[in-house]
């Protein structure tokens, strides 16, 4: 594999990966693709490092990017992308809007939960994705190594029912708090929040 700062042509790759999933259910696959890139926007415009994985004729693989506590930036940028992409919002049905508020009143309350936990020597893993099998562990485990060598001591991060969190238990993450979101539970299937830490120096 081949390591190198993230291309944001990649990001259609990514949605290809998350969009089904970190979107709304009943929206057409169109909305949803533009619903999951708000998302990964605001995690891209939040980081201050990044690495992507690719394979010797440049097929991206897999991606991880981090930011400090109280990061703002992407969810700033990614209100402002939304507008610029919907002539101000006019192209949106107030269903769409709704959606988007929904959204980042979410991601805003979790960023800040994680934040909260953090102490200036800590780093957040705000988006790490894997489109092909077997990339995600040596790029992330190549990611510590980077975010080590600059002073950091823990990695945090969030994710949710709709994500692989079994992947961060079976790799030995600490499990620091599991919660209920009630906005996105249903009666039968609650919709759990995860947040893990790693150390990233004993």
């Amino acid at each position: 594999m081949i390591y190198s700062a993230f291309d944001d042509a990649n990001i259609p790759y990514i949605l290809d990966l998350v969009a089904p999933d970190w979107s709304p259910p009943d929206a057409d696959m169109a909305f949803k693709r533009f619903y999951a890139e708000y998302t990964v926007r605001h995690n891209i415009w939040d980081s201050i490092y990044s690495l992507q994985a690719t394979d010797e004729d440049g097929r991206f693989l897999a991606a991880a990017f981090a930011a400090p506590a109280n990061a703002t930036e992407g969810l700033e940028k990614a209100d402002k992308w939304v507008l610029e992409q919907t002539d101000g919002g006019k192209n949106l049905t107030e269903e769409m809007k709704t959606s988007f508020k929904v959204s980042k009143s979410y991601l805003g309350m979790m960023d800040d939960k994680v934040s909260a936990m953090m102490k200036d020597d800590d780093i957040k893993l705000v988006l790490f994705v894997s489109c092909q099998k077997g990339a995600g562990f040596p790029l992330l485990e190549k990611f510590k190594e980077e975010l080590r060598s600059r002073g950091y001591k823990n990695m945090y991060l969030w994710t949710d029912h709709d994500c692989n969190y079994d992947w961060y238990f079976r790799r030995g993450y600490e499990l620091v708090e599991k919660g209920e979101y009630e906005p996105f539970s249903r009666p039968d299937e609650p919709y759990y929040t995860f947040v893990f830490r790693q150390k990233l120096v004993d």
